[in-house]
């Protein structure tokens, strides 16, 4: 069966390329972890004043198959504390995709950062 290498999406025999990203799909998959993999970094796509709503974009970018994380402190009952906000965070070799569904889903763009924030 043929994988999507960046979405990681098997495919029925006879694709060639992937539906969402449009990259040639492989015959199988690399094991692979963002956090650990050489040259890869985690970037901030956008920050909440809540866990819901960065749940919310959490959940949505896996269901597109992207990789997310979230990080921020929290009162117990999920208010942010202090001045600080809840953050997403996505490889950014995904940032590019990442943006558009963010976009499309909340209809506002991201507040991106250069740096990484590590994990």
């Amino acid at each position: 069966m043929p994988f999507c290498p960046r979405c990681r999406i098997e495919y029925r025999p006879g694709f060639t390329r992937c539906s969402d990203c449009g990259v040639a799909l492989v015959a199988e998959l690399p094991e692979e972890d963002v956090e650990s993999t050489p040259g890869s970094r985690v970037v901030k796509l956008a920050v909440f004043p809540t866990v819901a709503e960065a749940a919310m974009l959490k959940d949505v970018l896996e269901e597109h198959h992207i990789p997310a994380f979230v990080r921020g402190q929290t009162d117990p009952i999920g208010i942010v504390s202090g001045a600080e906000h809840v953050a997403v965070l996505v490889d950014e070799r995904d940032l590019e995709r990442a943006t558009k569904i963010y976009q499309s889903y909340f209809g506002r763009s991201g507040e991106t950062e250069e740096s990484a924030e590590g994990s």
